[in-house]
């Protein structure tokens, strides 16, 4: 386990395996998650550098100072400047897609590849605000374990649940161990963030697009809208996934993510 300090002043965790010698391959997890989300899909992987890292608020990192996705990439950037590394491939899951936005926007010079994993460039809908408006009650009254039980089930396919029930049960133990604090954080985040279809078609960088056919929370529709946005776009859709296709298709997934890394190192020039 590594640490660094935020420009915020807050601990950070993350690990790396790996030498140096190559492109780091960086991964940032989902929404009420923690860097364990990876671990079915790391071992799959044939990358020689990656950095998977807890979010603030989430696993071994310390709470955020505000709500504000701002902070959580600056959580990133102190990650970056303590390998000294100026350059990597960024992946986001889910929130972690909306995070490594807000970097591209801050940043872009020093990414070489940006990859949203089941994530969209869209601000929230007035809907989806008030969604998250309830959860923050739920939460402030002290119901975090019914909050994350109710959470993790939307975001598999029905199949995959009646055959993997262990995986869901595993992220619900997993979600009730986050703080209710780092909770309510990440929503306010995600519901104030800013829209940056923008940031995605002046981005350099090639940019991957992974989804899933039974996403209900990223619908096809609009994430092939976003992928029409970049200069160079990678589009590849799983069928048999919806929102977590590390656990629903971990060798394509993987697959996937080793064709864009490749394809991003040595970096495009344009």
């Amino acid at each position: 386990m590594n640490y660094c300090t935020s420009p915020q002043g807050t601990r950070i965790a993350y690990e790396i395996e790996g030498g140096k010698e190559s492109l780091p391959l960086v991964l940032l997890h989902g929404f009420c998650e923690d860097r364990s989300v990876w671990s079915t899909l790391i071992p799959r992987l044939k990358t020689k550098h990656l950095i998977f890292m807890d979010l603030p608020g989430f696993g071994d990192s310390a709470l955020p100072m505000h709500s504000d996705l701002s902070e959580y990439a600056e959580a990133l950037w102190a990650v970056l400047e303590a390998e000294d590394i100026e350059r990597c491939v960024l992946v986001g899951h889910s929130m972690g897609g909306y995070v490594a936005l807000e970097f591209a926007a801050r940043w872009p010079e020093r990414l070489a590849g940006l990859g949203l994993f089941h994530a969209h460039p869209f601000a929230d809908h007035e809907e989806r605000k008030t969604a998250r408006l309830r959860g923050i009650e739920t939460l402030q009254a002290g119901k975090r374990d019914l909050y994350v039980a109710q959470l993790f089930p939307n975001l598999f396919a029905p199949t995959f649940l009646s055959s993997h029930p262990e995986v869901l049960n595993d992220l619900i133990a997993n979600g009730k161990k986050q703080r209710s604090e780092g909770i309510i954080a990440a929503l306010n985040a995600m519901m104030n963030r800013s829209d940056h279809q923008q940031t995605l078609s002046e981005i350099a960088c090639p940019v991957l697009f992974l989804l899933g056919t039974q996403d209900t929370l990223v619908p096809l529709d609009q994430a092939l809208k976003a992928a029409l946005l970049p200069r160079i776009a990678m589009l590849e859709i799983l069928p048999a996934a919806a929102h977590m296709a590390m656990f629903e298709c971990p060798e394509p997934a993987a697959e996937i993510l080793d064709a864009f890394q490749a394809f991003c190192h040595p970096p495009v020039n344009l």
